[in-house]
């Protein structure tokens, strides 16, 4: 491999007001799944339909979150229409995908600990899958800020959304290491939670959430099983080991 060239123009991103947005069925799809599991996820919030307010809403929380320190692309531009950010380096997903799998488990519970401590420190992220999140081996980062959830919903319940979004996201690398490899992201998450005091006051509890949930999702797990098809689908495997070990998590408590 070559050496980078220190010359070479810093890589930057651009979005613009162009770009398509979620359709109407989209959104009502994801709006009643979300309500179904008692997630109260604000129509407003997944019906996209003002481009250009989203990419405000984005460019705000962009620069606050750098103001408060953390680690988020540096904006370089906006004008309204588009909004040009700095990279921050290749995304989580993708660098688990190239890791030996032996390794993959020790990131992915550090990447659930990293954010307990986010939502310690009073943040939340609205779109916390590995596709959002990068890694460089020392520190994570964070992209993609256009999910306007505050302040339809409490600060809690968007974090712990957050958690969900994370362990869904990683199903696909932790359906080959077990319900036990499910259960220590969780634990992760959990005893860094523990750890930080809360600058927001309310502490998410995982837990009781993932209590909640759990029943629903089981019944998702069974009427999918009705199909042979299904039930011998990849999809469905990964959801039963998560549920196993969201199952296994709760059950420690």
């Amino acid at each position: 491999m070559s050496p980078p060239n220190p010359s070479a123009p810093p890589r930057t991103w651009t979005k613009t007001a162009d770009r398509p947005l979620r359709s109407r069925r989209q959104s009502l799809g994801i709006w009643l799944f979300a309500h179904w599991l008692r997630v109260p996820v604000p129509w407003h919030a997944v019906r996209q339909t003002d481009a250009r307010g989203l990419l405000a809403f984005e460019h705000e929380r962009l620069l606050a979150l750098a103001a408060a320190g953390e680690a988020v692309p540096p904006v370089i531009a906006f004008d309204g229409h588009s909004l040009v950010t700095g990279d921050i380096g290749r995304t989580l997903a993708h660098t688990l995908g190239e890791m030996p799998e032996p390794q993959r488990l020790a990131v992915m519970c550090a990447a659930s600990a990293d954010l307990a401590a986010f939502h310690a420190r009073g943040h939340w992220h609205g779109g916390a899958q590995t596709r959002n999140l990068t890694w460089d081996g020392q520190r994570f980062a964070r992209l993609d800020f256009e999910e306007p959830l505050l302040p339809g919903m409490d600060l809690p319940t968007v974090q712990l959304y957050d958690a969900l979004q994370l362990l869904f996201s990683l199903s696909h690398m932790l359906e080959s290491l077990g319900p036990q490899a499910v259960r220590e992201v969780l634990q992760a998450y959990e005893q860094a939670a523990r750890a930080h005091p809360y600058e927001a006051g309310l502490k998410p509890d995982l837990r009781a959430f993932l209590n909640h949930l759990l029943p629903r999702l089981r019944w998702v797990s069974r009427l999918a099983g009705w199909s042979s098809r299904l039930n011998r689908s990849r999809e469905l495997k990964r959801l039963r080991t998560l549920l196993d070990g969201m199952a296994a998590f709760v059950s420690a408590g």
